[in-house]
């Protein structure tokens, strides 16, 4: 593992030996396409938590998102264990090694919280939860996802949700925020909704609420919520690759986690997608910042 800043001024490890109930980790690289540049959202681990740190002195402030301190009066219960050596170029292994560590984390009881890193590490992630499920996914992002392969490539950016729909412990996926152009081709979206995916339009949530998602999911289910950072308006995250308008604000993404941990239980968080070389004055690393933190203090919430 590599470390520099950590997130929040999280420590590595708890005082006394104390088990940590979220372990925090950053997963740079995936699976790259052949001929592509994949540098960039290797930064975002590092850019998010640099963002972080300016709160790192108010964790025991008021929260008013979370309608109270983040750790809710108990002893900070999170670690983070810095970045996996993950390699430009080296897919196979990237994928080992993400796959590896979210199940050590979920094997000594804690929940993962991973940084990408692109949107194709979501799979080996996801692929961690094999002895942990059934889970639904809760996916928030401007495209679906489904492409079967891109150049011979089946583990890239735009197959999450394909390689996820053939992993036998998922029981469910729901994504929500799509919209605009370039999301879908219609082959991948009719394979889609084959599966049984629910595609919750980035227009419904605004018109009918996150319910319009929430509902889809069945009540007691582990959730993993998996979010690109382009499901988010570019207003408020412009640090992305493929700026589409018309997406979600902040607070509709909270009110998301906060409706997947009324409607069950999160079991494990990925934020992926921020691309730092376009981002605007810090802003969407402060914003994927402060998304993290309330993912943390809902899952510290969770009975």
């Amino acid at each position: 593992m590599t470390k520099s800043a950590s997130f929040l001024g999280f420590p590595e490890t708890l005082p006394s030996g104390a088990a940590p109930r979220i372990v925090l980790f950053g997963a740079p690289q995936g699976s790259d396409y052949p001929g592509e540049d994949s540098s960039g959202h290797d930064r975002a681990a590092a850019e998010i938590r640099a963002a972080s740190l300016e709160d790192a002195g108010l964790v025991g402030n008021w929260d008013f998102d979370l309608d109270g301190p983040l750790f809710a009066g108990q002893a900070p219960c999170c670690i983070d264990i810095g970045d996996l050596p993950t390699e430009p170029g080296a897919s196979a292994g990237n994928r080992a090694l993400i796959e590896a560590k979210t199940r050590d984390i979920l094997a000594a009881g804690a929940i993962p919280l991973m940084i990408g890193g692109d949107d194709s590490v979501p799979i080996p992630f996801l692929a961690g939860f094999a002895e942990a499920g059934p889970v639904w996914i809760l996916q928030i992002d401007a495209h679906i996802d489904w492409r079967d392969e891109v150049h011979g490539e089946r583990f890239g950016y735009s197959s999450p949700m394909r390689r996820a729909s053939e992993m036998g412990h998922v029981a469910g996926i729901v994504q929500v925020g799509m919209r605009g152009l370039g999301s879908a081709r219609y082959a991948e979206l009719e394979d889609a909704r084959r599966y049984g995916a629910s595609i919750v339009t980035s227009r419904e949530i605004h018109a009918h609420g996150v319910e319009a998602a929430i509902h889809h999911i069945p009540e007691g289910a582990s959730i993993v919520v998996t979010l690109d950072c382009d499901g988010l308006d570019p207003s408020v995250m412009p640090g992305v690759s493929a700026r589409t308008p018309g997406g979600l604000s902040y607070l509709q993404v909270i009110d998301l986690i906060e409706a997947a941990d009324r409607r069950g239980r999160i079991a494990g968080f990925d934020l992926v997608e921020l691309y730092p070389p376009a981002d605007l004055d810090g802003i969407s690393a402060l914003t994927a910042a402060r998304i993290l933190v309330n993912a943390i203090g809902r899952i510290v919430r969770q009975a």
